[in-house]
């Protein structure tokens, strides 16, 4: 990342802007990441509420009955009153699923494990995130440079045409070498505006992806020596779109619980303190005992059920198998794109040097055709094929650059988010 070290001296007087990690930063209110925390929070509280099937249920009720006619019995011609017409009843029931066939266990472990997985989802609409924030700030700044890599192209061919000018005014060349200044400065100009329009386009993607105004970009931080070994091992242990398709065969597993518990019995032992009366009292209807407070037990066992709990366990068992082999391939997948990163990465390392030594020929050769060029040893077509290819080569060294870091951010991320954000504040100019 030198040459960015180099060639930003003549950007200082540009504008002050964002470096990499405070953009990163920034992104925190991306409205995208704000919703994943948000429901990450939403599954909390169903772990919560899952958690609720572990304790008792207490319940106070308090109603009242008015009959049409009064309750009688009927013997022979007479009849006898045998209830109050208006009976009152209050009534506070204890209610605990002693046993529910490890159902609630099933559900508590299965809400705990969606918790989780909200998180996990949230880190890695972060990463996905970060990846693009690094994929358009490279793109941003290495637009940047190129503007003043252009610059400087034109200001070369403008000192070209004043000279080219010169001659041309004292008859000593011709009209066509002036012409075809003009054409590659018309050439150039045209590609500035392309360039500064790309750039501007750059910053207002980083604008949307961070929620906030991004005005100009500063600097990257410097790249470190990538480890495959390292980072395949790091990614198959803490990516979280990895973790997370673990959590979801786990889940399975809960659901198979779950199933499984329609094989049992459910045991509730219940327990209430009520009264009845004729009024709102609760003093008795003078026809049956006013205390009707109660405990006891319910045992409940399905004998058949149409063979529904065994299609249930069997279905979630398929289930839990058809995740197993997605796990497999998405193992396999982190793998291959670990490995194609740092491959592409060593290969931009190996083309880096390569533009470098490209760039100080050009620049070279510039220099001589300038030269010959003033001594009139030189036509105006050759210094402006010099000057463009010289322009060619910084931008494509400015490209390459950063390519480079996209590519090296990007393997960290393959990874997780912790090792990426370490390394940036650790490398940082």
């Amino acid at each position: 990342m030198k040459y960015f070290g180099y060639i930003g001296i003549f950007c200082a007087a540009i504008s002050y802007g964002s470096t990499l990690d405070e953009t990163i930063t920034l992104s925190e209110q991306n409205p995208s990441i704000k919703a994943a925390i948000q429901q990450a929070k939403v599954y909390k509280k169903l772990h919560d509420v899952a958690q609720s099937g572990n304790y008792p249920s207490l319940d106070v009720s308090y109603g009242a009955t008015y009959l049409y006619e009064d309750p009688v019995m009927y013997m022979g011609a007479t009849t006898m009153q045998v209830g109050a017409k208006n009976i009152y009843t209050g009534t506070v029931e204890l209610t605990y699923p002693l046993f529910t066939g490890f159902a609630v266990t099933a559900q508590i472990d299965k809400s705990k494990l969606r918790m989780n997985r909200a998180s996990l989802e949230a880190d890695d609409a972060k990463r996905n995130l970060y990846i693009s924030i690094v994929q358009v700030y490279t793109a941003a700044l290495s637009l940047k440079y190129l503007i003043v890599s252009e610059q400087k192209a034109y200001e070369a061919i403008q000192k070209s045409y004043d000279k080219a000018k010169a001659f041309f005014d004292l008859g000593m060349s011709s009209s066509a070498e002036l012409y075809r200044i003009e054409a590659n400065l018309n050439a150039i100009k045209a590609k500035q505006i392309q360039t500064k329009n790309g750039y501007k386009i750059a910053l207002s993607q980083l604008s949307l992806m961070t929620n906030e105004k991004i005005v100009d970009v500063e600097s990257l931080p410097n790249t470190d020596k990538l480890s495959l070994e390292k980072l395949t091992a790091q990614a198959l242990q803490n990516r979280p779109d990895l973790q997370e398709i673990r959590l979801i065969v786990k889940e399975q597993q809960s659901e198979i619980d779950l199933a499984k518990s329609g094989n049992y019995p459910t045991i509730a032992l219940f327990a209430q303190a009520s009264q009845i009366g004729e009024s709102a009292e609760l003093n008795g209807d003078g026809y049956t005992n006013k205390n009707k407070s109660a405990a006891g037990f319910i045992i409940n066992y399905n004998l058949f059920s149409g063979f529904k709990t065994q299609s249930q366990i069997e279905a979630a068992r398929e289930a839990k198998l058809s995740v197993e082999l997605t796990l497999q391939a998405y193992t396999q997948k982190v793998k291959t794109e670990i490995y194609e990163s740092f491959l592409t990465y060593e290969s931009l390392l190996g083309a880096l040097e390569a533009a470098k030594a490209q760039v100080k020929a050009q620049e070279s050769y510039e220099k001589l055709v300038q030269e010959q060029f003033e001594n009139q040893l030189a036509d105006a077509d050759t210094l402006s094929r010099a000057i463009s290819s010289s322009a060619m080569s910084r931008a494509s060294l400015i490209a390459i650059d950063a390519k480079l870091y996209a590519s090296f951010a990007k393997a960290l991320l393959q990874v997780d988010n912790e090792i990426f954000l370490n390394t940036i504040k650790s490398t940082r100019r």
